[in-house]
């Protein structure tokens, strides 16, 4: 998508958004891209209060100015770099879609802390694809295993490049994300990284072609292979191992030594 503005115009998407988003009258959200403050009066009514974030400083202002409810909160900035407000629970977005995979991982940790916490967003289709697909297909990517490993991730709706205005070039996608509230493993994460950087060999190939990242020599990487047990994982393209099968690889990997915690 280019940098022109778009902006939602259909009721139905709006509603749409609203029902998954599950809010309640003590509920405190931040909206990201809040833009022209078109949902940011919707979602108002209904929650104690919305942190509206928007770095465009000609709509934070005519925003500010057009809606006059107290209980939200203009912030002009830049979302992955400011600190999000503690006291919030759910986040709500029509994501700037050039800063999909960032900002995702923020909310994630972000609400991963929060009790009764959930995001619902909205991406460019072919991206929340990605975060929705299973192994064995070509969407399967980093993302995915980020997105599910952390969160229960939901499907809520397709939306058409008829429902914005000026009409932007691809389709859009509505995903919830309820976070899993566990302990992220950050060793796994970048572990997991690393295969997914070669996610169309086998494992042990994409070990190999880490081997620089894992601070091994070839012959050392091969060396600690010899011991591990299920041997014809190694045979198994990467972007067909299941999420628990990725855990288990790397809880024997940190045991022979490949890779290290962190």
């Amino acid at each position: 998508m280019n940098n022109t503005k778009v902006f939602l115009k259909d009721e139905n998407v709006f509603n749409k958004i609203i029902d998954a988003s599950e809010l309640e009258k003590d509920d405190v959200v931040i909206e990201i891209g809040s833009g022209d403050g078109r949902l940011t009066k919707r979602i108002a009514p209904l929650v104690k209060k919305v942190y509206a974030i928007e770095l465009d400083t000609n709509l934070f202002d005519s925003s500010r100015t057009l809606i006059d409810l107290k209980n939200i909160e203009f912030i002009n900035a830049d979302a992955l770099k400011i600190e999000f407000p503690k006291e919030a629970n759910k986040i709500i977005s029509n994501l700037p879609y050039a800063i999909s995979s960032p900002i995702t991982e923020k909310i994630v940790y972000f609400l991963n802390k929060r009790p009764d916490s959930l995001a619902v967003l909205m991406y460019q289709l072919e991206f929340g694809e990605r975060m929705l697909a299973f192994p064995g297909i070509r969407d399967y990517s980093m993302i995915s295993v980020f997105t599910q490993y952390t969160s229960k991730v939901e499907f809520i709706s397709k939306v058409s490049k008829n429902s914005f205005r000026p009409k932007p070039a691809v389709e859009s996608i509505i995903i919830r994300l309820t976070p899993k509230k566990i302990i992220v493993d950050e060793g796994f994460l970048k572990f997991t990284r690393l295969l997914f950087q070669h996610k169309k060999k086998n494992m042990y190939s994409a070990l190999i072609d880490s081997r620089s990242a894992l601070n091994l020599s070839k012959d050392q990487l091969r060396e600690r292979l010899v011991a591990y047990k299920k041997k014809e994982l190694l045979k198994e393209k990467v972007f067909y191992l299941e999420i628990a099968e990725l855990e288990d690889i790397y809880d024997e990997m940190l045991e022979l030594g490949i890779c290290k915690k962190m």
